[in-house]
């Protein structure tokens, strides 16, 4: 240690090694300056910063705290909201964001991310004023423009979308929108690709530091593994009540265990679905506590042929893990409609309806095209009657109820104008939706009443268990798709209760699988080329009762559903797929 260095040498120093990628240099040269200068809060932050880098989020917040400990700093308090909002400790990254707000109300950068916080404790209202106060300062403030707009999505604000859509487009490239915002707000495949792969070239980092790794986690007592087996693992972070858990609850068991070792990779999973998973797997391994080093490391310790990313870039994903290549081939599936963006996924599992071979340019992955719809579920249908009623719903009894339990953000104005167009033609026709919050609800009727809908007859559900859900379902008449973004988990809702599910075929994959689901099923008549023949298609079966009636006997006759979403067979076509590529 030179304690002959003054503040600015080591700066300076610190500054050279960051440059050249040398984080851990730099890291040791901070903790030399601190000895020197321990009442220095800037070289504490730092610190900080570098073990968030780095993946070691809980050190970061250590020395964030200590920080705060010598002096109230506006950086270490949001520094700690970004740490909690990583980390989805909502109310933590509230409260930090606002103490950094109280030492400076001009703090836009946690303004930014007090309005990230307020929109996913679901209070829209306040999100929007934050981010409005940014750009009030800054008009082109792009990370506020990208969250206004998302904020418009989710509380279906349409009259302000469409100024901030051409904005956005203006932006493409620049690698600071999230591919899963591009796909939710356009089927462009060009722009889609540019937004991930910009978004990917952005947010590289390098590997951190390998350090021994800890092994942890469960599994069945299966012995030594068997080295002529093929070895397959799993990365996930949605193991609790989520769709990915839901779709994929019961594929893990129906592997070919002769052929296979199947591994589970999981974080932030729900310990009573982790006990649940670990008993139909060769071994569970819970990363959630490890840092991306050493989750890469264990997950190269065990020689994987095959690594499925589950959750890829959508929200808390531990996408780092990925980016040395800690299996021979790495594969994008389910969580993420679209190309990642990334160059370090070989492939992406999907099938020649939602990705058909003239899409393959604008994917950095190769496809991996199953027979069949590329979707897997729990292989469960239930045809039987619902032991609810439409009064226990505010569901009028002889009426036409038309369902859409998609989340709000997927709605757009296009889609819910045919909506009304729908409510006109047929008098006795309700509109049901999921309720999300109150602005998209007051947004919603709005719209409707200003075309002379009356309120009345768009009609809210509130979320409920997913067991009451399902059954609550078997009450409508039909289920109406969304344009862009269709409903994925919410069609297989749908279609495994016996209700028909009407969609438009979109440009790209987000658009595109409802439309592959109902091709499973041989129902083609359901899928339409445009919003024109969706309304007729609609209206059709709202009002021919024959036509109504061939759609159910083909959805729900020998059981369909559950025969072409077996579990054992949609395996073996997996495996097959797997096979293929080794």
């Amino acid at each position: 240690m030179d304690k002959h260095k003054n503040l600015q040498e080591f700066i300076s120093e610190t500054k050279l090694c960051l440059e050249s990628d040398n984080y851990e240099a730099a890291l040791d040269i901070l903790l030399q300056a601190i000895k020197i200068f321990p009442k220095e809060v800037s070289l504490v932050i730092n610190i900080g910063n570098i073990h968030k880098y780095r993946g070691r989020p809980r050190q970061a917040e250590n020395y964030y705290k200590k920080a705060l400990e010598i002096e109230e700093s506006k950086e270490a308090y949001n520094n700690l909201s970004v740490l909690y909002l990583d980390a989805n400790l909502i109310g933590l990254a509230i409260s930090s964001s606002e103490k950094a707000i109280e030492i400076d109300s001009r703090y836009i950068d946690a303004r930014y991310n007090l309005a990230l916080a307020l929109q996913r404790d679901g209070q829209y209202e306040k999100a929007i004023e934050h981010v409005k106060y940014i750009l009030d300062i800054n008009g082109n403030h792009q990370k506020a423009l990208l969250s206004l707009f998302n904020l418009y999505q989710h509380t279906c604000n349409w009259a302000e979308i469409s100024a901030i859509e051409n904005k956005l487009d203006s932006m493409i490239g620049n690698g600071e929108e999230h591919p899963f915002m591009g796909v939710s707000r356009t089927e462009n495949l060009e722009k889609n690709y540019k937004i991930a792969t910009s978004y990917a070239q952005r947010n590289i980092t390098p590997m951190k530091q390998t350090i021994t790794p800890q092994f942890i986690g469960g599994g069945m007592d299966s012995g030594e593994r068997n080295e002529d087996k093929i070895k397959v693992g799993y990365l996930c972070g949605e193991f609790r009540d989520h769709p990915t858990y839901h779709l994929t609850k019961n594929l893990f068991k129906s592997h070919n265990s002769s052929t296979f070792d199947i591994y589970l990779f999981s974080f932030r999973h729900d310990e009573k679905i982790k006990n649940e998973l670990k008993d139909n797997v060769f071994k569970f391994i819970d990363i959630t506590d490890l840092t991306d080093t050493s989750a890469a490391e264990i997950i190269k310790s065990f020689k994987l042929d095959i690594l499925i990313d589950l959750s890829v870039v959508i929200s808390s994903n531990r996408i780092n893990i990925l980016k040395d290549k800690p299996a021979k081939n790495i594969i994008s599936y389910l969580g993420f409609p679209g190309t990642s963006g990334y160059s370090f996924y070989d492939y992406i599992i999907t099938d020649e309806i939602v990705s058909p071979n003239d899409h393959q340019i604008y994917y950095t992955e190769k496809f991996l095209h199953l027979p069949g719809c590329y979707q897997v579920n729990d292989g469960v249908s239930d045809l039987s009657k619902t032991s609810k009623t439409r009064e226990m719903y505010s569901l009028p009894n002889n009426a036409i109820v038309l369902a859409c339990f998609n989340q709000s953000y997927k709605l757009d104005a296009s889609t819910f104008e045919c909506w009304i167009e729908i409510l006109k033609e047929i008098p006795n026709a309700y509109i049901w939706l999921l309720y999300d919050n109150v602005l998209a609800r007051e947004n919603l009727l709005k719209f409707a009443c200003t075309r002379n809908i009356k309120s009345d007859r768009i009609i809210f559900a509130e979320k409920v268990h997913r067991k009451e859900h399902l059954d609550r379902l078997k009450l409508a008449d039909l289920v109406l798709d969304t344009r862009i973004y269709n409903g994925h988990t919410t069609t297989t809702d749908a279609l495994k209760v016996g209700v028909p599910v009407v969609t438009k075929t979109g440009e790209h994959f987000a658009s595109r699988v409802t439309t592959s689901l109902l091709q499973s099923l041989g129902l083609h008549e359901l899928c339409c080329s445009d919003m024109l023949s969706y309304k007729k298609k609609v209206i059709e079966l709202c009002t021919d009762y024959d036509k109504k009636n061939k759609v159910l006997t083909k959805l729900t006759e020998q059981n369909k559903f559950a025969e072409i979403h077996d579990n054992t067979v949609f395996t073996e076509k997996l495996e097959s797929a797997l096979l293929k590529i080794l």
